[in-house]
């Protein structure tokens, strides 16, 4: 075969296809690395409020003299598809976790009173008992409780760790007594932790109070359901 005025032989031919396959086969395995380094670096980039919702209740118990803050879990993580019922606003949750860490208002009004109607109903639907005995007239007990939304970056540590590198959407909740003592810098520095990993906690409680604070003091045209970061409802619980 004459080829721009060279003579190809049978011989070159399988020499030219046996270095292009091997080209080919490089650059796919070049290409699947890079693939993979990339997926890692977004994985390490990535944060778990794309997926899961944790509750959060929070307390405080006197310990050698020291206030110490106390937490409760109720129940596992769980995904944010699985907590909330509209996929669009699952949508506006994750982008909003993800571009603004801290504490959560959607940019969506209807969404936002959204979320914080089902947070709302997940909370006071806790105590079935209580609720069917305020139905029927017994004794219960009403119980001011605020909540909110918030997503945080898990940073407070040396970063190589997996529980590092992600955070998840947490549905915080507290008593206006608690939030009220959280409001001082000074207080959060002096609470007691069991251990190091509950210290960020403290600060998000700070942010929440001191959000909950300022909502206070706007005059009552300038909230509303639809844009308060921060709700306060009543669950009612057995005497």
């Amino acid at each position: 075969m004459n080829f721009f005025g060279l003579e190809i032989t049978g011989e070159h031919a399988r020499i030219v296809a046996a270095a292009l396959t091997g080209a080919v086969a490089t650059a796919g395995y070049a290409a699947g690395r890079w693939a993979e380094h990339r997926r890692r670096v977004h994985f390490r980039k990535e944060d778990l409020v794309t997926s899961s919702i944790l509750i959060e209740f929070y307390g405080v118990r006197s310990h050698e003299g020291r206030d110490t803050l106390h937490i409760i879990t109720q129940g596992s993580s769980a995904t944010l598809d699985g907590f909330f019922r509209s996929p669009e606003l699952v949508h506006h949750i994750q982008r909003a976790a993800a571009r603004h860490p801290g504490l959560l208002k959607l940019d969506k009004p209807v969404a936002h009173r959204m979320m914080m109607d089902e947070g709302k109903d997940t909370i006071t639907g806790l105590d079935p008992k209580a609720n069917m005995d305020f139905l029927n007239g017994r004794p219960t007990r009403d119980d001011a409780t605020l909540f909110g939304y918030a997503a945080y970056g898990e940073n407070h540590h040396d970063g190589q760790s997996l529980r590092d590198q992600i955070a998840r959407v947490v549905l915080m909740v507290a008593s206006p007594a608690l939030v009220e003592k959280f409001t001082s810098a000074e207080y959060v520095k002096s609470v007691g932790v069991a251990h190091a990993g509950y210290r960020p906690r403290c600060d998000r409680l700070h942010d929440f109070a001191k959000e909950w604070q300022r909502l206070q003091a706007l005059p009552a045209t300038e909230r509303s359901f639809a844009t308060d970061k921060i709700w306060q409802i009543t669950v009612r619980t057995q005497n």
